[in-house]
């Protein structure tokens, strides 16, 4: 389903509209599996993130209900993570192949990803274990479903409530962009990482009323989370690398991997700011006004 706000629909409508077909989409992948349970995991996670997306965007209409929910979805993704973050690394290692810098950095990380395989496949849960998870989650799905169909939100000005959590996004979404630039650490760049992931959904979510514009920026913004998903992953590489329980490596394949993964997180960071200054570019006062603006021009004209 598209993962839009419909602005000629009633507003609870609207908003109903995108969370349980996003929820029933999760509910369908965790039950049918067709790539296996492992991916059906991970898609639906990807669903649970619109979700909570959703639910800021519209937290100004119904604060404790967007709170409430925002936390039930939060924590079912949690009883989700622990494959999905073994996955994870495993994903970055190859991601690192991919950008070797030569033959004996290759071999090193081919090394380090079948360390990382053979780890995840000893202490994953068992097929079981994870049916007994997904059939869980299917049931927090059906309960998130019947607590938005209850719910009540403000019709009387959706575009002012858009606006307000429009603007208080894109003002966090500045500071983060400073943040990453006055001091690259991983706390700086994991909060300029969610603000990329916010705003690409609040874009999406809001495209209609500015169709251009918004895809645009979605797109842009899509890319910037992405870019820093794998900083992110390389970050976690690291901190795993240099702990108690690292994998174990002869010292010289360690040292290089350690140093591999180091250099493109480097560029990778340089990277993510000269695009964060591009997506996060314009003011936000001016930027939640149009928005604003347009949506209520909409409403106006799907109630005409």
């Amino acid at each position: 389903m598209s993962f839009t706000l419909d602005p000629d629909r009633p507003f609870d409508a609207a908003v109903r509209k995108v969370v349980v077909s996003q929820l029933e989409d999760a509910i369908r992948m965790l039950k049918k599996q067709p790539a296996g349970i492992h991916e059906a995991i991970h898609d639906a996670r990807k669903k649970f993130k619109r979700v909570r997306g959703l639910y800021r965007l519209i937290r100004p209409a119904a604060k404790d209900f967007a709170r409430e929910e925002n936390a039930r979805i939060r924590d079912l993704a949690k009883t989700l993570s622990a494959d999905r973050d073994a996955a994870a690394l495993i994903e970055c290692a190859r991601y690192l192949r991919l950008n070797a810098a030569d033959g004996n950095a290759d071999m090193a990380l081919a090394r380090l990803e079948a360390v990382l395989i053979a780890r995840r496949d000893a202490t994953a849960l068992s097929d079981d274990a994870l049916q007994k998870k997904a059939k869980a989650a299917v049931g927090a799905c059906r309960e998130a479903i019947a607590a938005v169909e209850k719910q009540d939100f403000d019709e009387r000005k959706p575009e002012k409530a858009i606006a307000k959590a429009w603007r208080k996004q894109l003002a966090a979404a500045h500071v983060a962009v400073m943040a990453a630039r006055a001091e690259a650490t991983d706390e700086n760049f994991h909060e300029l990482r969610k603000e990329a992931q916010t705003y690409w959904m609040f874009c999406s979510l809001v495209a209609p009323v500015w169709p251009t514009a918004l895809k645009a920026k979605r797109s842009d913004a899509k890319a910037l989370a992405d870019l820093i998903g794998h900083e992110h992953d390389l970050s976690v590489m690291l901190v795993l690398l240099g702990g108690p329980d690292a994998p174990e490596l002869p010292e010289e394949a360690r040292r290089i991997c350690r140093d591999q993964a180091l250099t493109l997180r480097s560029r990778l960071r340089r990277q993510a700011v000269k695009a964060a200054r591009k997506v996060f570019d314009d003011e936000a006062e001016i930027e939640s006004a149009i928005v604003k603006t347009l949506w209520r021009k909409r409403g106006w004209q799907g109630q005409g």
